[in-house]
Protein backbone atom coordinates (compact mmCIF):
# COMPACT_ATOMS: atom_id res chain seq x y z
CA UNK A 1 0.00 0.00 0.00
CA UNK A 2 1.33 3.32 -0.63
CA UNK A 3 1.13 6.17 1.94
CA UNK A 4 -0.27 10.12 1.06
CA UNK A 5 3.37 10.96 1.10
CA UNK A 6 4.53 8.68 -1.38
CA UNK A 7 1.82 8.69 -3.62
CA UNK A 8 2.96 9.99 -7.57
CA UNK A 9 1.12 12.66 -9.14
CA UNK A 10 -0.49 10.25 -11.74
CA UNK A 11 -2.39 8.20 -8.92
CA UNK A 12 -5.12 11.03 -8.52
CA UNK A 13 -6.05 10.33 -12.14
CA UNK A 14 -6.75 7.02 -11.15
CA UNK A 15 -9.97 8.40 -9.35
CA UNK A 16 -11.26 8.74 -12.82
CA UNK A 17 -14.25 5.83 -13.35
CA UNK A 18 -12.90 3.70 -16.30
CA UNK A 19 -15.74 4.26 -17.70
CA UNK A 20 -18.84 7.04 -18.95
CA UNK A 21 -21.81 5.66 -17.45
CA UNK A 22 -23.37 3.54 -14.86
CA UNK A 23 -21.94 0.17 -15.42
CA UNK A 24 -24.62 -1.58 -12.89
CA UNK A 25 -28.47 -1.19 -12.05
CA UNK A 26 -30.49 -2.44 -9.96
CA UNK A 27 -31.48 -4.94 -11.34
CA UNK A 28 -28.04 -6.21 -12.41
CA UNK A 29 -27.76 -5.93 -8.39
CA UNK A 30 -30.77 -7.67 -7.97
CA UNK A 31 -29.50 -10.14 -10.43
CA UNK A 32 -25.91 -10.62 -8.44
CA UNK A 33 -28.01 -11.27 -5.21
CA UNK A 34 -30.00 -13.82 -7.01
CA UNK A 35 -27.04 -15.40 -8.78
CA UNK A 36 -24.98 -15.10 -5.12
CA UNK A 37 -27.74 -17.43 -3.45
CA UNK A 38 -27.15 -19.79 -6.29
CA UNK A 39 -23.73 -20.16 -5.91
CA UNK A 40 -23.94 -20.71 -2.23
CA UNK A 41 -26.44 -23.72 -2.42
CA UNK A 42 -23.79 -25.16 -4.89
CA UNK A 43 -21.06 -24.82 -3.37
CA UNK A 44 -22.44 -25.92 -0.33
CA UNK A 45 -23.59 -29.61 -2.32
CA UNK A 46 -20.57 -29.86 -4.11
CA UNK A 47 -18.18 -29.94 -1.01
CA UNK A 48 -18.99 -33.75 -0.77
CA UNK A 49 -17.88 -34.72 -4.18
CA UNK A 50 -15.15 -32.04 -4.16
CA UNK A 51 -13.65 -34.01 -0.86
CA UNK A 52 -13.72 -37.65 -2.78
CA UNK A 53 -12.25 -36.35 -6.09
CA UNK A 54 -9.41 -34.89 -3.96
CA UNK A 55 -8.85 -38.65 -2.23
CA UNK A 56 -9.52 -40.39 -5.43
CA UNK A 57 -6.58 -38.06 -7.47
CA UNK A 58 -4.08 -38.82 -4.12
CA UNK A 59 -4.98 -42.25 -4.45
CA UNK A 60 -3.98 -42.74 -8.54
CA UNK A 61 -0.50 -40.48 -8.10
CA UNK A 62 0.10 -42.43 -5.48
CA UNK A 63 -0.47 -45.86 -7.03
CA UNK A 64 1.58 -44.11 -9.99
CA UNK A 65 4.42 -43.46 -7.56
CA UNK A 66 4.78 -46.89 -6.36
CA UNK A 67 4.55 -48.45 -9.69
CA UNK A 68 7.37 -46.07 -11.01
CA UNK A 69 9.95 -47.07 -7.52
CA UNK A 70 9.08 -50.71 -8.42
CA UNK A 71 10.29 -50.65 -12.03
CA UNK A 72 6.77 -52.18 -13.04
CA UNK A 73 5.92 -48.88 -14.77
CA UNK A 74 8.75 -47.81 -17.27
CA UNK A 75 10.09 -44.47 -17.23
CA UNK A 76 8.58 -43.09 -20.65
CA UNK A 77 5.00 -44.22 -19.51
CA UNK A 78 5.42 -42.20 -16.28
CA UNK A 79 6.72 -38.90 -17.73
CA UNK A 80 3.78 -39.64 -19.95
CA UNK A 81 1.09 -40.04 -16.97
CA UNK A 82 2.71 -36.44 -15.44
CA UNK A 83 2.72 -34.33 -18.73
CA UNK A 84 -1.33 -35.99 -19.02
CA UNK A 85 -1.71 -34.35 -15.31
CA UNK A 86 -0.13 -31.14 -15.85
CA UNK A 87 -2.30 -31.21 -19.31
CA UNK A 88 -5.60 -31.79 -17.75
CA UNK A 89 -4.79 -29.56 -14.95
CA UNK A 90 -3.99 -26.30 -17.19
CA UNK A 91 -7.28 -27.82 -19.50
CA UNK A 92 -9.55 -27.31 -16.03
CA UNK A 93 -8.00 -23.98 -15.20
CA UNK A 94 -9.57 -22.79 -18.51
CA UNK A 95 -12.72 -24.14 -18.05
CA UNK A 96 -15.37 -21.47 -18.01
CA UNK A 97 -16.27 -20.30 -14.54
CA UNK A 98 -17.79 -16.91 -13.17
CA UNK A 99 -16.48 -17.10 -9.52
CA UNK A 100 -13.09 -18.00 -8.32
CA UNK A 101 -13.06 -19.79 -4.77
CA UNK A 102 -10.42 -19.13 -2.35
CA UNK A 103 -10.52 -21.96 0.47
CA UNK A 104 -14.14 -22.59 -0.57
CA UNK A 105 -15.37 -19.22 -0.26
CA UNK A 106 -16.10 -16.84 -3.64
CA UNK A 107 -13.94 -14.28 -4.08
CA UNK A 108 -14.15 -13.06 -7.27
CA UNK A 109 -17.61 -13.05 -9.21
CA UNK A 110 -18.27 -11.66 -12.61
CA UNK A 111 -21.58 -10.95 -14.00
CA UNK A 112 -21.65 -9.69 -17.93
CA UNK A 113 -24.50 -7.93 -18.85
CA UNK A 114 -27.08 -8.88 -21.77
CA UNK A 115 -26.06 -11.29 -24.51
CA UNK A 116 -22.23 -10.62 -24.37
CA UNK A 117 -20.56 -10.86 -27.79
CA UNK A 118 -17.35 -10.48 -29.13
CA UNK A 119 -16.72 -6.79 -30.77
CA UNK A 120 -19.37 -4.57 -28.72
CA UNK A 121 -19.39 -3.58 -24.69
CA UNK A 122 -21.85 -5.38 -22.91
CA UNK A 123 -20.22 -4.12 -19.43
CA UNK A 124 -20.27 -6.48 -16.39
CA UNK A 125 -20.86 -6.50 -12.74
CA UNK A 126 -17.92 -7.05 -10.50
CA UNK A 127 -17.65 -8.22 -7.21
CA UNK A 128 -14.84 -8.76 -4.81
CA UNK A 129 -15.14 -10.31 -1.77
CA UNK A 130 -12.51 -8.41 0.27
CA UNK A 131 -14.02 -5.31 2.60
CA UNK A 132 -12.92 -1.66 1.34
CA UNK A 133 -10.97 -1.00 4.76
CA UNK A 134 -8.43 -3.33 3.12
CA UNK A 135 -8.26 -1.79 0.19
CA UNK A 136 -8.67 1.97 0.01
CA UNK A 137 -5.14 2.59 -0.67
CA UNK A 138 -4.73 0.51 -3.51
CA UNK A 139 -5.30 -0.09 -7.11
CA UNK A 140 -7.24 -2.73 -9.24
CA UNK A 141 -6.71 -3.74 -12.87
CA UNK A 142 -8.07 -6.73 -14.93
CA UNK A 143 -6.52 -8.09 -18.24
CA UNK A 144 -7.67 -10.37 -20.44
CA UNK A 145 -5.91 -13.07 -22.22
CA UNK A 146 -7.49 -15.77 -25.04
CA UNK A 147 -6.65 -19.15 -24.91
CA UNK A 148 -5.54 -19.67 -28.41
CA UNK A 149 -3.34 -17.04 -29.22
CA UNK A 150 -2.12 -15.79 -26.28
CA UNK A 151 -3.33 -12.53 -26.70
CA UNK A 152 -3.83 -9.81 -23.44
CA UNK A 153 -5.59 -6.58 -23.67
CA UNK A 154 -6.81 -4.61 -20.66
CA UNK A 155 -10.16 -5.01 -19.88
CA UNK A 156 -10.20 -2.59 -16.35
CA UNK A 157 -7.19 0.35 -16.87
CA UNK A 158 -5.47 0.73 -13.08
CA UNK A 159 -7.72 2.40 -11.41
CA UNK A 160 -7.74 3.84 -7.73
CA UNK A 161 -10.11 2.11 -5.22
CA UNK A 162 -12.59 4.66 -3.15
CA UNK A 163 -15.43 4.30 -1.02
CA UNK A 164 -17.95 4.46 -4.02
CA UNK A 165 -17.07 0.89 -4.96
CA UNK A 166 -17.68 -0.47 -1.04
CA UNK A 167 -20.30 -2.60 -0.93
CA UNK A 168 -20.44 -4.28 2.51
CA UNK A 169 -17.92 -6.85 2.84
CA UNK A 170 -16.65 -6.61 -0.87
CA UNK A 171 -15.99 -3.98 -3.40
CA UNK A 172 -18.21 -3.38 -6.61
CA UNK A 173 -17.32 -1.90 -9.73
CA UNK A 174 -17.86 -2.07 -13.69
CA UNK A 175 -15.70 -2.83 -16.81
CA UNK A 176 -16.70 -2.81 -20.55
CA UNK A 177 -16.27 -6.74 -20.68
CA UNK A 178 -15.40 -5.86 -24.57
CA UNK A 179 -13.29 -8.26 -26.58
CA UNK A 180 -12.32 -8.14 -30.08
CA UNK A 181 -12.95 -11.36 -31.06
CA UNK A 182 -14.38 -14.88 -30.64
CA UNK A 183 -12.93 -17.57 -27.84
CA UNK A 184 -12.23 -18.65 -24.32
CA UNK A 185 -10.95 -15.84 -22.15
CA UNK A 186 -9.30 -16.03 -18.84
CA UNK A 187 -9.91 -12.69 -16.38
CA UNK A 188 -7.27 -12.21 -14.52
CA UNK A 189 -7.85 -9.54 -11.78
CA UNK A 190 -5.01 -8.00 -9.61
CA UNK A 191 -4.25 -5.60 -6.75
CA UNK A 192 -1.32 -3.23 -6.68
CA UNK A 193 -0.05 -5.22 -9.40
CA UNK A 194 -0.56 -8.80 -7.96
CA UNK A 195 -3.29 -11.06 -9.36
CA UNK A 196 -5.70 -12.25 -6.83
CA UNK A 197 -7.64 -14.64 -9.44
CA UNK A 198 -9.34 -15.46 -12.21
CA UNK A 199 -12.58 -15.95 -14.79
CA UNK A 200 -13.19 -17.64 -17.51
CA UNK A 201 -15.60 -16.92 -20.33
CA UNK A 202 -16.56 -18.33 -23.83
CA UNK A 203 -17.20 -15.09 -25.16
CA UNK A 204 -19.51 -15.96 -28.81
CA UNK A 205 -18.86 -13.95 -32.04
CA UNK A 206 -21.65 -11.23 -32.88
CA UNK A 207 -22.92 -10.53 -36.34
CA UNK A 208 -21.22 -8.75 -39.02
CA UNK A 209 -23.61 -6.22 -39.98
CA UNK A 210 -22.02 -3.78 -42.18
CA UNK A 211 -22.19 -0.41 -40.60
CA UNK A 212 -24.73 2.00 -42.37
CA UNK A 213 -24.63 5.64 -42.39
CA UNK A 214 -25.96 8.67 -41.47
CA UNK A 215 -26.05 12.62 -41.78
CA UNK A 216 -24.15 15.45 -39.99
CA UNK A 217 -23.56 18.21 -40.79
CA UNK A 218 -24.30 18.56 -44.36
CA UNK A 219 -21.88 15.23 -44.21
CA UNK A 220 -22.41 11.47 -44.85
CA UNK A 221 -20.93 9.51 -42.38
CA UNK A 222 -20.27 5.75 -42.52
CA UNK A 223 -20.81 4.10 -38.87
CA UNK A 224 -22.85 4.38 -36.18
CA UNK A 225 -25.65 7.27 -35.32
CA UNK A 226 -24.05 10.28 -33.33
CA UNK A 227 -21.68 7.87 -31.86
CA UNK A 228 -18.54 7.31 -34.44
CA UNK A 229 -17.91 6.78 -37.92
CA UNK A 230 -15.76 8.11 -40.97
CA UNK A 231 -16.16 10.26 -44.40
CA UNK A 232 -14.53 8.02 -46.74
CA UNK A 233 -14.77 6.84 -50.21
CA UNK A 234 -14.03 3.27 -48.15
CA UNK A 235 -11.77 0.50 -47.78
CA UNK A 236 -9.93 -0.86 -50.97
CA UNK A 237 -7.44 -3.86 -50.41
CA UNK A 238 -3.83 -2.94 -49.81
CA UNK A 239 -4.56 0.41 -51.01
CA UNK A 240 -4.25 3.60 -48.37
CA UNK A 241 -7.27 6.17 -48.20
CA UNK A 242 -8.11 9.23 -46.75
CA UNK A 243 -10.79 9.27 -43.82
CA UNK A 244 -12.21 11.93 -41.93
CA UNK A 245 -12.98 10.44 -38.14
CA UNK A 246 -16.10 11.78 -36.35
CA UNK A 247 -16.50 10.88 -32.34
CA UNK A 248 -19.26 11.77 -30.60
CA UNK A 249 -19.53 12.31 -27.40
CA UNK A 250 -15.90 11.54 -26.05
CA UNK A 251 -14.65 11.71 -21.77
CA UNK A 252 -13.57 14.94 -21.16
CA UNK A 253 -9.53 15.09 -21.16
CA UNK A 254 -9.69 12.96 -24.23
CA UNK A 255 -5.82 12.32 -25.42
CA UNK A 256 -5.26 9.65 -27.55
CA UNK A 257 -7.34 7.41 -30.19
CA UNK A 258 -6.28 4.18 -31.24
CA UNK A 259 -8.46 2.10 -34.46
CA UNK A 260 -7.79 -1.77 -34.43
CA UNK A 261 -9.17 -4.01 -36.92
CA UNK A 262 -10.01 -7.57 -37.14
CA UNK A 263 -11.00 -9.76 -40.17
CA UNK A 264 -14.22 -12.12 -40.22
CA UNK A 265 -13.01 -15.23 -38.95
CA UNK A 266 -9.39 -14.29 -38.25
CA UNK A 267 -7.96 -13.88 -34.40
CA UNK A 268 -5.23 -11.59 -36.07
CA UNK A 269 -5.46 -8.04 -34.63
CA UNK A 270 -3.81 -4.85 -37.00
CA UNK A 271 -3.51 -1.36 -35.39
CA UNK A 272 -4.25 0.89 -38.37
CA UNK A 273 -4.35 4.43 -36.57
CA UNK A 274 -2.57 5.09 -33.18
CA UNK A 275 -2.26 9.20 -32.83
CA UNK A 276 -3.65 11.90 -30.49
CA UNK A 277 -6.92 13.37 -30.25
CA UNK A 278 -8.07 16.78 -30.22
CA UNK A 279 -11.35 19.03 -30.33
CA UNK A 280 -14.65 19.38 -27.86
CA UNK A 281 -16.35 16.70 -25.33
CA UNK A 282 -18.94 16.94 -27.90
CA UNK A 283 -17.55 16.66 -31.18
CA UNK A 284 -14.52 15.45 -31.98
CA UNK A 285 -12.78 15.11 -35.90
CA UNK A 286 -9.63 13.30 -36.93
CA UNK A 287 -8.33 13.56 -40.37
CA UNK A 288 -6.30 10.24 -41.22
CA UNK A 289 -5.12 7.79 -44.07
CA UNK A 290 -5.44 3.81 -43.27
CA UNK A 291 -5.37 0.70 -45.33
CA UNK A 292 -6.12 -3.07 -44.77
CA UNK A 293 -4.16 -6.06 -46.56
CA UNK A 294 -7.12 -7.97 -47.82
CA UNK A 295 -10.80 -8.01 -49.42
CA UNK A 296 -13.57 -8.94 -47.07
CA UNK A 297 -15.46 -7.99 -43.97
CA UNK A 298 -13.47 -6.33 -41.35
CA UNK A 299 -14.31 -4.85 -37.69
CA UNK A 300 -13.02 -2.01 -36.83
CA UNK A 301 -12.58 -1.20 -32.87
CA UNK A 302 -11.60 2.34 -31.76
CA UNK A 303 -10.40 2.87 -28.38
CA UNK A 304 -9.95 6.66 -26.68
CA UNK A 305 -7.39 6.97 -23.76
CA UNK A 306 -6.87 2.69 -24.21
CA UNK A 307 -10.79 2.45 -23.28
CA UNK A 308 -12.84 0.45 -25.48
CA UNK A 309 -15.67 3.33 -27.31
CA UNK A 310 -17.40 1.64 -30.21
CA UNK A 311 -16.92 -0.61 -33.27
CA UNK A 312 -17.99 -0.93 -36.40
CA UNK A 313 -17.93 -3.51 -39.85
CA UNK A 314 -16.90 -2.26 -42.76
CA UNK A 315 -16.25 -4.08 -46.50
CA UNK A 316 -12.90 -3.94 -47.64
CA UNK A 317 -13.25 -4.26 -51.61
CA UNK A 318 -10.88 -6.07 -54.36
CA UNK A 319 -8.26 -3.69 -55.64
Amino acid sequence: MMSNETKPQWYEQLKTPPFDKPMFTPQMEQQVLQQRLRKQKQYRAAKPLQATAIIGMAVVMAVVLILAVTGRLGTDSSTDLAGLWLRNDDAKAWEPHSVYMQHSIPLIEAIPGGDYQAGWASSCYWLLNIPYEQLQQSTIQITATERSTGMTVTELPETAIDRTMSNKDSIRFGSDFALPFAGTWRFDVKIDGERKGDVVFEIPDSDWQIASSFEFENSVITGNNMRMGYVSSGFTAGKPNKFLWHLFNVEKQAKQIRVNAVKQGSTDVLTLLETRLSGSEWHTTLPSSMQLPESGLWRLLVYVDDKFFDSMVVVVKEP
